[in-house]
C-alpha cells in the first residue's frame, strides 16, 4: 500500500504524452495527468451458509483509485453480487450471496484508460461452514494496574508467561483506559508506544499443527489530537506483521470497527488470514509510526476461516525494492533500489533497467528489450543516472540484483521524462509566508538546502529534518521539515536536498514560532550533494529565537554542576548561563546519543540547533561533538537501577543495578545504612536485605552508593510499618496486598498513582461506573474497613460496599465523597485528603475466611458498567481491622 501511495505522489504529472512514434497512443493534454494508482482493501471476504459475513469479516471492500475502473466477476461465479461493477474513483462495493453457498469466486479489479488496463487487483470471496474460533493466545496486560511505566520486557505481569515479550519505546501504562469500548476490552493496562518507530513483539505462540486459518484481534487507540479530541485511527500508522522465526516479518492487513468515533475512543480490529505454510510457532509484531499517540490492548489468536494468505516462508527471502524516479528532466533521470535479506558480499551486480513504455499493462513489458545500466557502487540503496530519453516519453523501470546463481528483480514502475513545473522558492521566502495557521501551499515550490542537523544525533522529533540555505549567516534561512513516517536516519549532517512541495498538499506553519513544512515524502526529497560544510552561527542567548532551526554556537556558556546529559527514555534540560543569561538545553527522550552520557562542570562553548520552547530561546546539541567542551574522564555512576525500593513490613531482598562511565578499575562501595539493612557489592551490582520490621512506624534510610576517584549517588531504602491493627488516618500507603493483587477488577476499575507514590483504586471511566471485588480477606468476625476517598473534580458520586460469602455490612452501606480538584486528568493525581471530609469507616460483622469486598460506584452492583457521568471515584489506605 505504501509502495503505491509513493508512486503516486512522485509521478504527479502526464501519465501518457504524445509522440510521433507509431508505438506510441495519444492522449487528451487534460487525460491521465497522475500516475496510475489502484488499491483494494481487504482482498478476502468470508461469508457462512447463511449468505452473512462470517465472524471478524465484512460485507464489503474498498477500492481507492484516480481512473475509471470496472469489477469482472469470475464466469461461473453468478452468485455473487455487487453493488457497482464499474465507475470512476474511488468507491465501496457492498458484497451480498445467497445461502447456501460453498464455493470460492475472484473479482478482478481493472484500471484503464483510453489505451488498454494499466493495473488490477484480485478479492477473494469465499462461502461455506464456517468455524467457532478457539482461543490459540490471550493477552489482556494483567489485571492489577502496572505502576511505574515498565518497560514491556521488564513487565512481570503478563497473562501468559510462556510466550516472550519485547520491544522498543514501548512500555506498559494503567492509563487511556479501554473499559467499555469494546465486549472484550479488559482495563486497567495497556501497551503505550513511545518514539515512533515503536515496536512491540510477541514471540514463539504455539500454533496447533496444521493450523494454517487463523484470526487475529486487539484493541488500540490512536490520540490523533488530544486538545482537539480527535481520536480519528489512521491505520496507515499502525502495523502488524507476522513472522516464523522472529527475523523476517510479513505484514498483515487488518479491519475496524468505528470505536474511536465515540468514548472510549478504542477501537477493535480484525485480521483474517491463511498462512500459506503451517508453522509451529508464530511471532506478532506492533508498529507505531506516530510518536506518543497509540496503545494496543486485549490482543487475541484464534483459529478462524482463513482470509488474506502470508507467505511466511517467503518472508525472509531476498527482496528487491525498485524506487521512485527522482531528478527527472526532459532527457535524464535517476533511477535506483534496494535488497533486503541478502548480504552484499553474495551480491555480484546491482543496477536497472529501464525500457520505453506506452501501451498495456507494465505486466506484459518485454523486458529483453530493456537497458540495462549497472550501478558504480555495489550498495544498498543504490542509484543510477540514465540519459538519452525522449521529451514527454512515458519509461518503464526495475531494479535488479545479480548473485552467482540468479538475478532478483523489483516491482516495475513508471514515470515521464519532463522538467518539473514547480517555481523555486528560496527557504527565507518560504518562512515568510508562514504563519501560526496551518496553510497548503499555494502554488507548486521547489527549495533547496543543506541539512544542518544531525539525523545520526536523534536529538529531534522523529521524522524532523532540520534544512538551512546553504552559506547562510543571517536569521530566517532555516526550517524544519516534519513527517514522523519517514526515518530520516536515512539522511546525513551536510547533505544538499531538493524538496518539491505540491500544492494544496504539503501544508506551512509556524507551529509554536518554529518554522516548519509538512505533507511531503521522502520520495519529494532529492540528494544533489554530499559533505557540505555547515559552520555553526556565533550567537548570544537572546538571540537564539530569532535563529530557530539554524546551528548556532554560544560561547563562554557555563554549567555549575556536573552529571549525565539525559537518562534513557527519558527528556532532560540542562540549565546553563553565558553573559549573565540563562537558558536551556535541551535533550529529546529519543536522543539516545546522550543516554547516560557524563559530563563535567565548568565553562566553554556549546553548540546546536536554536529551538524555541514557551517563547524562549533553546538550544539542541546535534551530537557529542557539539558538547565536546564539556567532556568528562572522571569516574561517574550515571544511573541506578531501581533509583529507590520501599520493603514490605516482612523485609526482603533487592538487586540494584549501576552503570558506571570511565570505570578503570574503580570500584563501587555503599555506606550509610543501619543494622536494619545488610548491602553486598559484586561488581556493579548491589544486593541489599532488609530485615523485618516489627515497629509501628517505617524504617527509612539513605543508601550512599560511591565509586572510588568518582561521585557518589544516594538511594532511599524504607522497610514498611507493621500493621496495628488500629485506625489508620494519616495513613495512606498501597492497599496492595490487602485488595488489588488478589481482586477482580469488574469493570472500569484500575490502579492508579497518587502523589507518585500511593497506589490508589480508582472506580469508573468517562460516563461508566466501574466495580472491584477483593480477594478473600482471611479474618472472621467484626473488622472495620477504613480508607480514604474523593470524587471526580466537578462530579457527584456515590460508593457502596457489599460482603460477599458471608458477613455483612452493619450500619450504612455507601457514601458520597466530597469532589476534590486534584481528582482529574490522567494519573498520577495531586491530591490532598482530609482527615475530617475523606476519611470513611464501615463496620463489618460476621466476616469469614472466604469474605469477600465489592466496592462500586453504583449501587446495583451488576455484572457490567452502568452509564452515570457522575460514577467516578479515588480511594486509597485501605485497612481492615
Amino acid at each position: 500500500m505504501m509502495r503505491d501511495l509513493k508512486f503516486l505522489k512522485l509521478f504527479y504529472g502526464l501519465m501518457l504524452v504524445m509522440v510521433s512514434a507509431a508505438f506510441v497512443s495519444c492522449v487528451d493534454d487534460n487525460d491521465d495527468t497522475e500516475a496510475p494508482f489502484l488499491e483494494v482493501s481487504p482482498t478476502t471476504l468470508i461469508f457462512g451458509l447463511n449468505g452473512q459475513p462470517a465472524d471478524g469479516s465484512q460485507a464489503s471492500f474498498d477500492i481507492k483509485a484516480n481512473r475509471s475502473w470496472k469489477a469482472i466477476i469470475e464466469e461461473d461465479k453468478s452468485w455473487v453480487t455487487l453493488s457497482k461493477t464499474e465507475g470512476e474513483g474511488s468507491a465501496t462495493i457492498q458484497v451480498s450471496i445467497p445461502e447456501n453457498i460453498n464455493d470460492v469466486a475472484t473479482v478482478v479489479i481493472q484500471m484503464s484508460n483510453k489505451v488498454g488496463v494499466l493495473m488490477s487487483k484480485t478479492v477473494t470471496i469465499k462461502s461455506g461452514e464456517t468455524v467457532t474460533p478457539t482461543v490459540i493466545y490471550s493477552e489482556t496486560v494483567g489485571s492489577a494496574a502496572a505502576a511505574g511505566n515498565p518497560a514491556v520486557a521488564d513487565y512481570t505481569g503478563w497473562d501468559d508467561k510462556v510466550v516472550t515479550y519485547s520491544g522498543t519505546n514501548a512500555s506498559v501504562r494503567a492509563s487511556q483506559s479501554n473499559a467499555g469500548g469494546y465486549p472484550t476490552a479488559s482495563g486497567p493496562n495497556n501497551i503505550f508506544f513511545a518514539g515512533a518507530p515503536a515496536e512491540f513483539v510477541i514471540s514463539k505462540i504455539a500454533i496447533p499443527e496444521q493450523n494454517t486459518n487463523l484470526k487475529l484481534t486487539f484493541g488500540s487507540i490512536y490520540v490523533k489530537d488530544y486538545d482537539a479530541k480527535d481520536y480519528t485511527f489512521d491505520m496507515s500508522k499502525f502495523e502488524v506483521y507476522l513472522s516464523a522465526d522472529g527475523t523476517a516479518w510479513a505484514p498483515v492487513t487488518y479491519t475496524k470497527d468505528n470505536g474511536d468515533a465515540e468514548k472510549p475512543n478504542w477501537i477493535f480490529a480484525t485480521s483474517n488470514f491463511t498462512l500459506k505454510q503451517p508453522v509451529s510457532s508464530l511471532y506478532i509484531k506492533f508498529r507505531a509510526l506516530d510518536s506518543s499517540k497509540f496503545r494496543v490492548d486485549d490482543i487475541t489468536l484464534s483459529t478462524g476461516n482463513g482470509g488474506d494468505e502470508i507467505d511466511l516462508g517467503a518472508a525472509g527471502d531476498p527482496k528487491v525494492t525498485t524506487t521512485d524516479a527522482a531528478a527527472i528532466t526532459e532527457s535524464t533521470a535517476t533511477l535506483g533500489g534496494s535488497v533486503a535479506n541478502i548480504e552484499l558480499s553474495d551480491v555480484t551486480e546491482v543496477g536497472i533497467q529501464h525500457i520505453l513504455f506506452s501501451t498495456g499493462t507494465v505486466t506484459s513489458i518485454d523486458w529483453t528489450k530493456a537497458t540495462k545500466t549497472a550501478a558504480t557502487v555495489k550498495e544498498s540503496p543504490w542509484t543510477v543516472a540514465v540519459s538519452g530519453l525522449t521529451k514527454d516519453a512515458q519509461y518503464a523501470f526495475r531494479a535488479y540484483t545479480t548473485t552467482a546463481t540468479t538475478t532478483i528483480y523489483g516491482e516495475p514502475k513508471t514515470f515521464v521524462a519532463m522538467t518539473s513545473t514547480a517555481t523555486q522558492i528560496s527557504i527565507a521566502g518560504l518562512v515568510e509566508k508562514m504563519t501560526a495557521t496551518s496553510t497548503a501551499v499555494d502554488k507548486d515550490y521547489e527549495i533547496r538546502g543543506i541539512i544542518c542537523g544531525d539525523p545520526a544525533g536523534l536529538n529531534y522529533s522523529y521524522g524532523t529534518l532540520f534544512v538551512m540555505t546553504k552559506g547562510a549567516t543571517t536569521a530566517g534561512n532555516a526550517l524544519s521539515l516534519y513527517n514522523n513516517q519517514i526515518d530520516v536516519t536515512q539522511y546525513k549532517l551536510g547533505q544538499e536536498i531538493k524538496v518539491t512541495l505540491q500544492k494544496d498538499v504539503v501544508k506551512i506553519y509556524k507551529r509554536y514560532d518554529v518554522p516548519q513544512v509538512e505533507g511531503f515524502s521522502a520520495a519529494n526529497i532529492e540528494v544533489l550533494s554530499e559533505s557540505n560544510t555547515v559552520t555553526p552561527i556565533k550567537v548570544t542567548v537572546s538571540q537564539l529565537a530569532s535563529f530557530v532551526c539554524m546551528p548556532v554556537t554560544i560561547d563562554n556558556a557555563t554549567i555549575a554542576e556536573s552529571g549525565v546529559w539525559k537518562d534513557p527514555g527519558a527528556l532532560k534540560n540542562q540549565s546553563f548561563t553565558a553573559g549573565g543569561t540563562a537558558f536551556t538545553v535541551n535533550f529529546n527522550k529519543s536522543a539516545t546519543t546522550f543516554d547516560n552520557k557524563p559530563f563535567a562542570a565548568g565553562t566553554g562553548s556549546i553548540t546546536g540547533i536554536a529551538s524555541i520552547f514557551s517563547g524562549a530561546g533553546q538550544l539542541m546539541p546535534r551530537n557529542l561533538n557539539d558538547v565536546s567542551a564539556f567532556n568528562s574522564t572522571s569516574p561517574t555512576i550515571t544511573n541506578i537501577s531501581p533509583e529507590n525500593h520501599t520493603f514490605p513490613a516482612a523485609g526482603g531482598s533487592q538487586e540494584f543495578d549501576v552503570t558506571v562511565a570511565n570505570q578503570g578499575s574503580n570500584t563501587l562501595s555503599v555506606s550509610g545504612l543501619s543494622n536494619a539493612f545488610t548491602a553486598n557489592v559484586s561488581g556493579n551490582k548491589i544486593t541489599v536485605i532488609a530485615k523485618e520490621n516489627t515497629g509501628s512506624s517505617a524504617i527509612s534510610e539513605t543508601m550512599k552508593v560511591s565509586l572510588t576517584n568518582g561521585n557518589s549517588e544516594d538511594v532511599k531504602l524504607t522497610i514498611s510499618a507493621k500493621s496495628t491493627g488500629g485506625d489508620t488516618k494519616g495513613t495512606f500507603t498501597s492497599m496492595t496486598p490487602f485488595l488489588f493483587s488478589e481482586g477482580v477488577n469488574n469493570y472500569s476499575a484500575y490502579g492508579q498513582l497518587v502523589n507518585t507514590d500511593i497506589y490508589c483504586l480508582k472506580l469508573g471511566v468517562g460516563a461508566s461506573s466501574g466495580s472491584f471485588t477483593t480477594g478473600a480477606l482471611k479474618v472472621s468476625g467484626s473488622k472495620k474497613l477504613s480508607f480514604y476517598a474523593a470524587t471526580w473534580k466537578g462530579k457527584t458520586s456515590k460508593v457502596s460496599i457489599k460482603v460477599n460469602n458471608g458477613g455483612s455490612v452493619s450500619g450504612n452501606t455507601s457514601i458520597e465523597p466530597v469532589a476534590n480538584d486534584g481528582a482529574t486528568g490522567n494519573a498520577p493525581y495531586t491530591i490532598v485528603f482530609s482527615d475530617n471530609t475523606d476519611y470513611y469507616t464501615f463496620n463489618l460483622t460476621g466476616l469469614t475466611e472466604s469474605s469477600t469486598i465489592t466496592i462500586a460506584t453504583d449501587d446495583s452492583f451488576g455484572t457490567t458498567a452502568v452509564t452515570n457521568s457522575n460514577a467516578r471515584a479515588i480511594m486509597c489506605g485501605f485497612q481492615l481491622y
